[in-house]
Order: C-alpha cells, then sequence, then structure tokens
C-alpha cells in the first residue's frame, strides 16, 4: 500500500519533489491511500472542466496569497512543465496579491526568477 502511495505520488510530481509524501506512506499508508485518492485522483490525476496546467496556476495563486514557499515553488515548477509560460505563471502570482496583499506577490516573483535562472529559462 505504501508504495502504491508514493509511485502515485512519484507520478502525479512531474519531478518537483516533496518528501513528506514518501515520510507519510511509511509512517502511516492507511492515511497516505486516503491522501492519494484526495490529492491524485480526486484533484491532479483527474481529467475535469480545468486541465491540469490550470490546476498549477491556481495553486501558485493560492500559495501566494498564503505565502507558503514550498508550495509555490512546487506548483510554479509543475505549472511550467504542464506548458505554462512564464508570464502565464507571473499573473498567477499576480492576482494573488488581491487576496493575499503584497509578500505573497514578492514571494512569487522571486520563486519565478530562481526556477527560471535555474532552468535556463527566459521570462516569454
Amino acid at each position: 500500500m505504501a508504495d502504491d502511495a508514493r509511485k502515485a505520488f512519484k507520478d502525479i510530481s512531474l519531478g518537483a519533489t516533496n518528501k513528506a509524501y514518501d515520510i507519510i506512506a511509511d509512517l502511516d499508508p492507511e492515511y497516505s491511500r486516503h491522501l492519494t485518492g484526495l490529492f491524485v485522483d480526486g484533484t491532479f490525476g483527474r481529467e475535469g472542466a480545468l486541465d491540469r496546467k490550470t490546476k498549477e496556476l491556481i495553486m501558485v495563486g493560492i500559495t501566494c496569497a498564503l505565502n507558503r514557499p514550498r508550495g509555490v515553488r512546487l506548483h510554479s515548477e509543475r505549472a511550467l512543465k504542464l506548458g505554462a509560460t512564464p508570464r502565464q505563471v507571473l499573473e498567477a502570482v499576480e492576482v494573488s496579491a488581491i487576496p493575499g496583499g503584497m509578500p505573497g506577490l514578492w514571494l512569487g516573483a522571486e520563486t519565478l526568477d530562481e526556477i527560471l535562472r535555474e532552468q535556463g529559462m527566459e521570462f516569454k
């Protein structure tokens, strides 16, 4: 059960790592299975009205508004891997300033800049 959950999270993560899911899979396999159902099957792995790229952009905005650096990085990386342009990620960051204020905007802009530099990407 833990290995199935671990694989599901690895597949859906698109290379953006989050060790917490492995730790949860080891410590509480039953909870990990339920979490997989929500995170993988019910949200990011589900083909619904929104495509995965759009869901990741929404998460960029939410994590910026909540000032969650780890989430901003993970979801920005995933959005870019799914074909979002750097400008689209930046717009998700900019929208987050309405509910979250300027600190979220700063966090998102700085994180996007770091990712683009690390990956040798240009802002378009």
